[in-house]
């Protein structure tokens, strides 16, 4: 059985028999007090898709792997260059189990687009990061909802290409519970005519495979 659970915005964790995957680290769920974490229990690995602070905070994987007996953190090379001078090493080939695609980062308003990568994990989810770019998914797509680098309609039409069986938000966080509410009922009623359920997840809370 694989359990996926929603921290804040875009982090993630998925469960399975062999332990535990954290992906995208950010400052949403260290710093704001929106996840308890206390409650987050043990992680194996940490995955993270690009530098950008929402997605890493050195803080936060230094918290994770002080904490744990046995952490190991993965990601690109740009991400490997932000977290050096933390001490934290970072291993740029994939773990078993764990597949990428490195693509770049969308366009940003500030004209910037860093290296991305999107990462599956254990056949089951997918994390695109900050990117419509991936080309492929799994059953179950972590989809951005609220993104300055594209838009909802945009989103859309990429779950649509990539046509995974299941969706979750992420990439939502500075949308009202309402805002939320909508966002996800929009997204259920239009992926649905595509036959991808779209699985709406709030901070903490967690479905299982």
């Amino acid at each position: 059985m694989t359990t996926i659970r929603r921290l804040t915005d875009s982090c993630l964790t998925v469960t399975t028999d062999a332990g535990t995957t954290l992906l995208d680290p950010g400052f949403h769920t260290f710093d704001t007090g929106e996840f308890d974490l206390e409650s987050l229990g043990d992680i194996q690995r940490v995955l993270i898709t690009h530098e950008h602070g929402d997605h890493v905070k050195p803080e936060f994987v230094s918290w994770l792997i002080d904490r744990g007996s046995d952490v190991t953190v993965y990601s690109n090379r740009s991400v490997g260059a932000l977290l050096a001078p933390h001490d934290i090493a970072v291993i740029t080939e994939d773990p078993t189990g764990v597949s990428h695609e490195d693509v770049l980062h969308e366009t940003t308003p500030m004209g910037t687009a860093p290296p991305n990568r999107a990462f599956t994990v254990d056949g089951v989810l997918t994390h695109p990061g900050d990117s419509y770019q991936p080309t492929w998914s799994a059953p179950v797509l972590a989809l951005p909802l609220l993104i300055p680098w594209g838009s909802t309609t945009a989103s859309m039409e990429f779950a649509r290409r990539l046509a995974p069986q299941q969706a979750i938000p992420i990439h939502d966080f500075y949308l009202s519970e309402l805002g939320r509410g909508w966002i996800n009922g929009m997204a259920k009623n239009v992926l649905a005519q595509s036959g991808i359920e779209f699985v709406p997840l709030h901070w903490g809370e967690s479905y299982s495979l």
